[in-house]
């Protein structure tokens, strides 16, 4: 094959997303066998989006490694809830990949990104 065209290993089609994302730090308790999630949101925006997870604005406030409770809408009335695991960083953009996501939140967004494929 010839060309420079870089071929996508992604198993879910991504969409852009330009939606309002809160951002919940979780951490682990004091004594250290629970994550407890912290109940001061952060708000930022989306920018794509696909059922494994989702790029967004994270400025400084986070790093690779960090463990985030997301809330962000996609459907009129009905929100997402995730948890995901922040896995790369690059200059204000982040990309967390969600490990816990309900059946309803992974329809909604399966459903968003179907309308947008077309």
């Amino acid at each position: 094959m010839t060309g420079s065209k870089r071929q996508d290993k992604r198993k879910h089609n991504r969409v852009k997303f330009d939606g309002d994302v809160t951002l919940h730090p979780v951490t682990a308790s004091h004594l250290g066998d629970v994550l407890e999630v912290q109940s001061q949101g952060i708000s930022t925006k989306g920018n794509d989006l696909s059922e494994e997870g989702l790029k967004l604005e994270i400025g400084d406030t986070r790093s690779p490694g960090d463990i985030l409770k997301v809330k962000f809408t996609v459907q009129k009335f009905k929100s997402v809830d995730a948890y995901g695991k922040l896995t790369w960083k690059k200059g204000k953009y982040g990309g967390l990949h969600f490990f816990i996501l309900d059946s309803d939140s992974r329809g909604q967004i399966r459903e968003y990104i179907d309308k947008r494929k077309k």
